[in-house]
């Protein structure tokens, strides 16, 4: 029987596991956490005790054990973790230190679609401190970024050289790195295009839109779908450009995504990529849409075995009729999680996941996500009655009485993107 070590439990980690042990994979999960914490060690077959970043323990005991395979789901440290980890024992990890360097830092990613002619925004250099010929060159509004950091953390956008200056300190404050981007704000809506790989080829599963609550912060992005218009111009637009790049990167298996964004100006300019499981798990309703299952995709690789090229999904060429969708659960409030009602219920529903690592006892802060709920529709009308269950069925309260959750409801938009979107606008 062969052997497969989960590192941690996070996004992702459930479905690898309960995939692992249907082909009768026997499964382990390590991290420092009690298995209350850790709801991974709940469903394996077996659970250490060992951080995960203590590698030298984890290779020897992996030795002793005949551990065949490693993975992990979302975090970045248990991905750089189990590169090296399967380095150490001669095992398949899809993704390697030399393409993983690029989802890391931002400037080397932008240098290298620069070399290929990939459209990004304007970016300006900065010296660390910034000279006042390199201040003088910048054109504003610009938006700051640390280079190694991702899901919105130590951005700030800039509307003058006062701010300027307090952003970089912001961004270097939080960064392990001494340096920064530094761009053209785009103006417009964000996508993020989700890519398969076999042996170097590339395959466009989906184009995925994201949506926020109106008068929530716009980076909580309540609904991930493949409900999308422009999908014909970004597939002529810049699809070939990110193929090109996720090529020269050195992504030849598993799974990548590249978020992009739609300017005011009408072209798409690619922002970031990250080589690994989205937070937003939208592998999992493009599995219904598609046929294509990205967990045994990647499990299957981690097992020794060779993906075909010919096994990759047909790249996307228009809007979806069918929906796939992420709803994933923010916070608006933070406070102790006092009481979880109605994930159950949804849970059970025929074709809907809920992956949540939400407990009663938990601390959380506003604008943190608890959990996604994964589904899909024949249409948008249905989805849209989809969310309205949920929104009347789920509820997370804090000890003070008040919903913590944002609710989506901006239905009227989502109807008209779909319809713009099979109507090839």
């Amino acid at each position: 029987m062969k052997k497969m070590l989960m590192l941690g439990t996070s996004y992702g980690t459930m479905l690898m596991l309960e995939y692992a042990r249907s082909i009768g994979v026997y499964t382990i999960v390590t991290d420092y956490n009690e298995p209350e914490n850790s709801p991974g060690k709940l469903i394996s077959d077996e659970y250490w005790m060992i951080n995960t970043g203590d590698l030298d323990t984890l290779e020897k005991k992996c030795r002793e054990e005949g551990v065949n395979a490693v993975v992990c789901g979302i975090s970045e440290f248990n991905l750089e973790m189990c590169m090296e980890l399967c380095r150490r024992l001669g095992l398949q990890c899809y993704c390697t230190p030399e393409a993983w360097h690029y989802s890391r830092d931002k400037v080397d990613f932008k240098a290298l679609c620069k070399k290929l002619g990939a459209p990004l925004a304007t970016d300006y250099y900065l010296s660390d401190p910034p000279t006042r010929e390199e201040l003088d060159q910048i054109k504003y509004p610009v938006v700051v970024k640390p280079v190694d950091l991702s899901s919105n953390r130590g951005i700030s956008y800039v509307h003058n050289e006062e701010e300027l200056l307090t952003a970089i300190d912001y961004a270097l404050g939080m960064s392990k790195s001494r340096k920064l981007v530094v761009e053209r704000m785009l103006r417009g809506e964000e996508w993020y295009s989700f890519y398969a790989m076999a042996q170097g080829e590339v395959s466009l599963m989906g184009l995925c839109a994201m949506y926020s609550q109106p008068g929530e912060p716009k980076f909580c992005y309540s609904i991930t779908s493949s409900i999308s218009n422009h999908v014909e111009d970004y597939v002529n637009q810049i699809d070939p450009h990110i193929q090109k790049v996720l090529k020269e990167v050195g992504c030849r298996e598993g799974i990548a995504w590249v978020q992009a964004m739609l300017d005011e100006d009408g072209h798409f300019y690619i922002i970031e990529m990250g080589y690994r499981l989205d937070g937003d798990m939208m592998y999992v309703p493009f599995k219904a849409l598609l046929g294509f299952d990205t967990v045994k995709w990647l499990v299957d690789y981690a097992l020794g075995e060779t993906n075909d090229p010919r096994d990759l999904p047909p790249s996307q060429k228009k809007a979806f009729k069918r929906c796939g969708s992420s709803y994933m659960l923010w916070t608006n409030k933070g406070g102790t999680i006092a009481s979880i009602e109605g994930l159950d219920k949804i849970a059970a529903m025929p074709g809907v996941i809920v992956d949540s690592l939400a407990r009663v006892g938990d601390e959380v802060k506003a604008y943190l996500p608890l959990g996604d709920i994964l589904f899909d529709t024949d249409d948008c009308a249905a989805t849209c009655e989809f969310i309205k269950l949920v929104n009347e069925t789920v509820s997370i309260k804090n000890t003070d009485g008040e919903e913590m959750l944002i609710y989506y409801d901006d239905f009227d938009y989502l109807m008209k993107v779909y319809e713009e979107g099979l109507q090839g606008k």
